[in-house]
């Protein structure tokens, strides 16, 4: 009963801040070229939210006629394939997965490394060895979580039963409930689990020290036709991620008002996720080298060319 009621709450809070930001958005007219924004509604965001709090996009003439939050990368993935979203932030699998679609998108900065964890019932799991043979749950082929968990088993020697694809929201539920004993969640999931009880076993950090995180993209089309608009949001952003590593408290109270968890909570995760705008192709490389590997993209790209200059 707690976590569908936990479930419910936070699925309504989803509901009510993409509404909210999508009307007033649409309220702002300036004379600068239209931007679609979508990002992921999890602490990898937290830059953005600070800057839609304090109007930054508005003031400095970015005319976003929608701003859309997304439960997954992936889900955001396939809203940029709709044309629905032509700029934003998602964790690099999920852009490279577009990529690989055929979807015309350009890697154009970078937010964080890390910022996901695996999170367990203590009850059943005391350490990772007890994992072998369990199902663990992520949010699905393609995320950065379901590359993690091919990682620990890589890296601890074990194999999964199963990797299991649930939503973010409804995995934290069955980890709650106790129909779940292990995931891998990105952050501030894990936080929240572990203040109701659950234990964090492994920060992706400990796993995967050089994990990428979240990036900023653009449509092609876009970058080609704005240019100046994706250079204030690079710099936009730059300023923010600055802003989160010198005052923590302050993002976590923004985390916390966006998400609807506790500010101790939101402070927690904002401290555990490798905050950095330094774009490191040989970084990308590897990731999309480890993914051709594991047959989930076609081609081996060279991530040079995944990536522009503006």
């Amino acid at each position: 009963m707690q976590g569908k009621i936990l479930l419910a709450v936070i699925v309504t809070v989803l509901v009510i801040a993409t509404i909210l930001y999508y009307i007033y958005s649409k309220g702002t007219t300036t004379s600068a070229k239209p931007i679609a924004l979508g990002v992921e509604f999890n602490a990898h965001a937290t830059p953005f939210f600070m800057l839609l709090d304090g109007n930054l996009l508005g003031k400095n003439n970015i005319n976003v006629t929608s701003l859309l939050l997304f439960r997954t990368g992936m889900e955001l993935a396939a809203a940029v394939a709709r044309g629905d979203v032509t700029a934003g932030q998602a964790c690099l699998g999920p852009i490279i997965m577009m990529i690989d679609k055929g979807i015309p998108v350009k890697i154009i900065g970078k937010v964080h490394d890390g910022g996901y964890a695996l999170v367990v019932n203590p009850g059943r799991v005391k350490e990772v060895r007890d994992l072998n043979g369990r199902a663990v749950y992520t949010p699905g082929p393609g995320t950065q979580a379901y590359f993690l968990a091919l990682k620990i088993q890589d890296e601890y020697n074990i194999s999964f039963s199963e990797i299991k694809t649930m939503q973010p929201q409804e995995i934290l539920a069955g980890l709650l409930s106790g129909s779940i004993d292990a995931a891998i969640l990105p952050k501030p999931f894990p936080e929240v689990a572990e203040s109701k009880g659950l234990k964090i076993l492994l920060e992706s950090s400990e796993v995967w020290p050089n994990m990428p995180g979240s990036y900023l993209f653009a449509t092609i089309e876009y970058l080609e036709k704005n240019p100046d608009v994706a250079r204030k949001i690079i710099a936009l952003v730059k300023n923010s991620v600055d802003d989160v590593k010198k005052e923590p408290v302050q993002a976590a109270k923004t985390l916390a008002k966006w998400l609807g968890i506790s500010e101790d909570t939101a402070l927690k995760a904002i401290q555990t996720i490798q905050w950095s705008t330094d774009i490191d192709i040989q970084q990308i490389q590897d990731y999309i080298d480890f993914m051709y590997s594991e047959g989930v993209i076609k081609e081996k790209y060279n991530a040079s060319s995944l990536t522009a200059s503006i």
